[in-house]
């Protein structure tokens, strides 16, 4: 790039400093017609990694071609990001703007490429990099203590689910087979366990026939409101476990409108790229009534005082918010907030669920056992 071209760009960037930084509601529905899936390309990882390799760079001053060169160069051939920073360092070389560049690699979606834009439009490039580093760290760790605290219960409830079927299919007939030999009366939970045993496999299959067709089921009609509607209101009623989903998805919402709002997004775009980029129905749909009150003149904190998906605390920290003009600082503050209160909620979950699980391995270990040693039992009074 030539010293007129490079005074060119320096020209337009200061044009658009002076401009307002909100842009064009057509953008926001341009960009929102595509699908936003943060399961997309590359992995939350390797945007991680991307974002913070190039934001560090960009902060220290490297400008961007040189930056793009030097993160690629730190990466092997094998590296899925190797190909990302040829694309997009070739295609910038070219005259595409980099938002432009990150789309046509076909590894971001669209909340990433939009907040890209902003940063390009507002010279806050670097702090865009930097915020959506953190905010992909943050899904990262979030995730990874949602696993560990569900991890732990499914493999004892796996294991228990094993073991009974093992024991019904194939030590209980064992001893039904001694058991029987010595004539007389079973006592009804042995009769019981016998006769489980003996429907074992029927069971097992009907199970499995009806899991698959559910699973038919759900991806058929998984985009219909009304069983959007029915699947998350069952999960926000399971005790202790539908809060933990509640604060999951209010801490994704509080954390993408800090990075976007704090980029200069106006309020209204920043509601409408968030409901497109959560998924969850209970908070689309809040969002989507917040998004036509504030368009037809309403505060914001007084729409999502209506929401019953919203809770007080964020109500009431979002109307001084509103009103001193500091919603960005106010998000942040709130993701802070709902991410201690999810790590406590997920650690007591973990703490409660490990030796209740333990205890219905226990429970059921212990009822086979003693359904099949009670007729014994039984024999040893006789003799007597």
């Amino acid at each position: 790039m030539d010293l007129k071209q490079l005074k060119k760009l320096q020209k337009e960037r200061e044009v658009l400093k002076k401009k307002s930084t909100a842009f064009s509601f057509d953008k926001l529905i341009a960009i929102g017609k595509k699908d936003i899936n943060f399961f997309k390309g590359i992995g939350e990882k390797n945007k991680e990694r991307f974002y913070s390799e190039i934001g560090m760079l960009l902060s220290a001053g490297v400008d961007l071609q040189t930056s793009l060169d030097i993160s690629a160069s730190g990466h092997k051939a094998k590296d899925k990001l190797k190909p990302v920073y040829d694309t997009i360092y070739q295609k910038i070389s070219k005259g595409v703007t980099l938002a432009g560049a990150v789309e046509s690699t076909n590894q971001f979606n669209s909340f990433d490429t939009y907040s890209i834009l902003i940063g390009e439009n507002t010279g806050e490039l670097s702090m865009v990099f930097t915020k959506l580093a953190t905010y992909y760290n943050k899904r990262i760790a979030q995730k990874r203590k949602i696993v560990s605290a569900l991890s732990y219960p499914f493999i004892v409830l796996l294991t228990t689910t094993l073991a009974v079927f093992f024991m019904l299919k194939f030590v209980v007939p064992m001893f039904a087979h001694t058991l029987t030999q010595f004539g007389g009366e079973l006592p009804a939970l042995t009769r019981l366990m016998i006769a489980l045993s003996e429907k074992i496999g029927t069971f097992v299959l009907i199970t499995l026939m009806i899991v698959l067709i559910l699973i038919l089921l759900y991806n058929r009609y998984k985009s219909y409101d009304a069983v959007q509607s029915a699947l998350t209101s069952v999960l926000l009623r399971i005790p202790y476990i539908g809060a933990v989903i509640k604060r999951t998805y209010l801490l994704q919402f509080t954390q993408a409108m800090e990075l976007l709002l704090s980029a200069h997004v106006s309020l209204l775009e920043g509601i409408q790229l968030t409901q497109k980029m959560i998924r969850f129905y209970p908070l689309s749909t809040a969002l989507g009534n917040v998004s036509r009150d504030i368009t037809n003149g309403e505060f914001f904190y007084n729409s999502i005082k209506r929401q019953s998906f919203f809770d007080h605390s964020m109500v009431t920290l979002v109307k001084v918010g509103e009103e001193v003009n500091e919603l960005d600082k106010i998000f942040l503050q709130l993701s802070k907030q709902y991410e201690t209160e999810l790590d406590y909620r997920s650690g007591l979950l973990i703490t409660f669920l490990e030796p209740l699980m333990i205890l219905l391995l226990a429970i059921v270990i212990g009822v086979i056992l003693i359904s099949m040693y009670l007729p014994m039992f039984k024999i040893g009074s006789v003799i007597r």
